[in-house]
């Protein structure tokens, strides 16, 4: 048999270098991979639904969390923490501070989707307070949007204090440097926390779906 045909079909093996142990190791009898493995194979209702990377339905599942008068059963919990958590992250200063609204009751605080094309915009003329949310997935800014909504709201709302936040996946610097970047780990990490918290007084219909979501 010609000498180049008989090295066809042979694999050298690997060496066995610290590398090549550590992921044997890892991946051989590991129970944190396979529990890892089990869980990404559950079912999931976003996925399924074929939500995960449609922008419009994450903006509309965040705008019912937000809502305190939603069903969830949250109140405005889930509101107060990612402005607080907003707040905190940037050095930047704004006209509301999360101490502030630790002591806020935002219970008449309205929730708006699309108004003016701004993808959610939370009202609360009793705290004198104005959100704006953009939230990107997929896509990035067109025009001078961020500014434009800015200016949107304080000709329709003048009395009210803004916070502009914008949201994507990866925590993109946004255009305009009145708005704070979040990302959707901060948003995950809020539900999974609000998940294990409320645990007893949520519905489980209502802990399935932050589940799902997170």
């Amino acid at each position: 048999m010609p000498s180049h045909l008989g090295r066809i079909g042979i694999m050298e093996q690997p060496p066995q270098t610290n590398e090549y142990a550590l992921l044997e190791s890892l991946i051989v009898d590991n129970p944190d991979l396979e529990r890892l493995e089990a869980l990404l194979d559950q079912f999931n209702i976003f996925e399924a639904l074929g939500a995960v990377r449609v922008e419009l339905r994450h903006s509309d599942f965040l705008a019912f969390l937000l809502n305190p008068n939603q069903s969830h059963g949250l109140g405005d919990v889930f509101a107060k923490r990612l402005l607080q958590k907003a707040l905190t992250s940037t050095e930047n200063h704004f006209p509301i501070t999360s101490i502030d609204l630790d002591l806020f009751d935002l219970d008449s605080m309205v929730v708006l989707r699309e108004w003016q094309n701004i993808d959610i915009l939370l009202l609360d003329e009793e705290n004198k307070l104005a959100v704006i949310i953009e939230n990107k997935i997929g896509s990035s800014e067109h025009g001078d949007q961020l500014r434009r909504y800015r200016r949107i709201v304080t000709q329709h709302y003048p009395n009210l204090r803004q916070v502009c936040l914008f949201l994507t996946p990866e925590g993109d610097e946004p255009s305009d440097a009145k708005y704070i970047s979040i990302d959707y780990l901060l948003v995950a990490e809020l539900i999974e926390g609000l998940v294990e918290s409320r645990a007893s007084t949520l519905r489980p219909d209502v802990r399935t779906l932050m589940t799902h979501y997170s």
